[in-house]
C-alpha cells in the first residue's frame, strides 16, 4: 500500500541549488522543497524521499509572480518566484560564504544582473512523438520535454528558430532517441550544431541544407560534420572578428562578457606581458592584445587555431602566441611565468588548483580569476592568497537569470614582502 505523508513545515533557508531547506532538529535530517523561500510555511506530500503537491500557506515578502507560464514545469529556471533583489543578495551571499569559509573577506563586492532575453546560447532537446515533434528544455526532475515558446531568458533570435528545430527533429531523430540542438547567436546569423542525430545520408543532407538556407543560418553542423556554412559565423572579441569552431565556449550573454573584459582590461592597465590560461577562442586574449604581449593557453587545438587565425589577420592588435596544453595535467610553471606580469585564469567548473599553485609561487603582479563555480572559486582564491596575493575585489554576475548558477570575477594583486 502506498503511504503518502502530508506534512507542513517552515522553510529555514535556501541552499546552493536554490531549493528551500526544511531542517528536522530532532535528527538533523534535511528535506529540500523546490520553489520555496526562507520563512515561508509550506504544505507538501512526502513519499519515498520525494516531495510533491507543494502549497504555500504563508508567503515570503520576497515572493513574486513568475513571468513565464512554463515555470515549475520547465527545468531551466528555479527562482522566478523570488524578487530580483532577493536573488541578487542570495547569489552574492553564496560567494561571500564560500570565501568566508576559507578566511577570505574582500572589501569590495559588486553585482550585475543581466537583462531578460539576453541568453545567446542554449541547448535544446528534440524528440519525435505520436503527434509530431516537441523541442524544448527538460522538465524539472524529469525526462519530459517542455516547450520553450515564450521563454523570457533566451534571445528572441534563437526562439524564432524553434519551428526550424522542429523540422530538424522530424528529419533527424528516431522514435526512440532524443537529439540535442546547440544554438548560438553569432554576428551574422545562428550557429547550429546537432548531436545524437541519425547517420547522415544523401537525402538527409539535402533536406538539412534546405533548412539552413530557408532559415538563413550562418552554419549548420551535424554530429561534428559541417552541413552548410554560406556565411561563416563570427563573434566580435574586442572589435576583432573570429569564426570559432562548431564546438566552442563563449559567455552566456554578451553583456556579461563586456563587463568581464572591461574589468580585466582596467585591472591590467599597467601589465605588458600577459598569459591567458584556459583561453578558449580568445574572449579575453583578443581584446587584451592591444598594446600587450599575450600568450594564450588552451587544450582545444580547434579553438586555438581559430584564435591564431583571427589574431594574425588583424593588423591593429599584436599577434597572440598560442600554446596547446592541458593545464590540469601540465600547468604553466613558476619558471615559465618569470617574465609575465599579468594573468587571466578562466577554467571550467572544476577550477584550476594545479595552475593556481604555480601562480601562487610566481611574481605575476596582477591575476584575474573567472569562475562559474563559487566552491572551486573559493578554493583557487585560497591558494592564491596563501601565496602572498591580496584579494582586491569580487564581481558577482547573474548572467544565468532565475537559475542557481553564478558567474564570478575576482582581481588579485601580488603583495611585496
Amino acid at each position: 500500500m502506498r503511504l503518502v505523508k502530508k506534512l507542513s513545515a517552515k522553510i529555514d533557508r535556501i541552499n546552493s541549488k536554490g531549493q528551500g531547506v526544511v531542517l528536522d532538529k530532532s535528527n538533523g535530517s534535511v528535506t529540500e522543497i523546490p520553489f520555496s523561500l526562507p520563512d515561508e510555511t509550506i504544505e507538501y506530500s512526502h513519499y519515498e524521499g520525494k516531495v510533491g503537491d507543494i502549497n504555500v500557506k504563508v508567503c515570503s515578502p520576497h515572493r513574486v509572480k513568475p513571468n513565464c507560464p512554463q515555470f515549475q514545469k520547465c527545468g531551466g529556471c528555479s527562482l522566478q518566484h523570488a524578487s530580483e533583489s532577493f536573488v541578487t543578495d542570495w547569489k552574492t551571499s553564496i560567494v561571500s560564504k564560500e570565501l568566508a569559509d576559507k578566511g577570505l573577506y574582500p572589501k569590495y563586492f559588486s553585482t550585475y544582473v543581466m537583462p531578460e532575453r539576453s541568453r545567446r546560447r542554449a541547448v535544446f532537446s528534440g524528440r519525435r512523438t505520436k503527434k509530431g515533434t516537441i523541442v524544448g528544455f527538460k522538465s524539472y526532475r524529469s525526462d519530459q520535454i517542455v516547450t520553450t515558446m515564450g521563454c523570457i531568458v533566451i534571445d528572441k533570435k534563437i526562439l524564432s528558430f524553434l519551428p526550424g528545430m522542429e523540422e530538424i527533429t522530424a528529419l533527424g531523430c528516431t522514435r526512440s532517441s532524443t537529439i540535442k540542438i546547440h544554438v548560438s547567436v553569432s554576428e551574422n546569423g545562428l550557429d547550429v550544431l546537432v548531436k545524437s542525430g541519425k547517420l547522415l545520408n544523401r537525402f538527409l543532407i539535402g533536406q538539412l541544407t534546405k533548412i539552413a538556407v530557408q532559415w538563413n543560418l550562418a552554419r549548420l553542423s551535424w554530429n561534428g560534420e559541417l552541413i552548410l556554412s554560406p556565411k561563416p559565423p563570427f563573434q566580435n572579441y574586442g572589435r576583432v572578428k573570429i569564426t570559432p569552431p562548431e564546438e566552442f565556449f563563449m559567455q552566456a550573454t554578451k553583456e556579461a562578457e563586456d563587463i568581464m573584459v572591461e574589468a580585466a582590461s582596467k585591472a591590467l592597465e599597467g601589465q605588458k606581458n600577459v598569459v591567458d590560461l584556459f583561453c578558449g577562442s580568445g574572449t579575453f586574449s583578443l581584446p587584451l592584445s592591444k598594446g600587450r604581449n599575450i600568450i594564450a593557453f588552451e587544450k582545444s587545438s580547434k579553438m586555438l587555431n581559430a584564435l591564431d587565425f583571427a589574431s594574425r589577420h588583424n593588423s591593429s592588435f599584436r599577434a597572440i602566441r598560442t600554446r596547446s596544453r592541458n593545464l590540469f595535467k601540465n600547468p604553466v610553471s613558476k619558471d615559465e611565468l618569470s617574465s609575465v606580469d599579468g594573468a587571466v585564469v578562466n577554467p571550467p567548473r572544476a577550477g584550476a588548483r594545479s595552475q593556481c599553485r604555480e601562480l601562487a609561487k610566481s611574481n605575476v603582479s596582477k591575476i584575474i580569476l573567472v569562475s562559474c563555480n563559487p566552491t572551486t572559486f573559493a578554493l583557487d582564491s585560497e591558494i592564491l592568497v596563501n601565496g602572498s596575493y591580496k584579494l582586491d575585489s569580487v564581481c558577482v554576475i547573474d548572467q544565468f537569470r532565475w537559475s542557481h548558477h553564478i558567474e564570478v570575477l575576482a582581481i588579485f594583486s601580488k603583495v611585496n614582502k
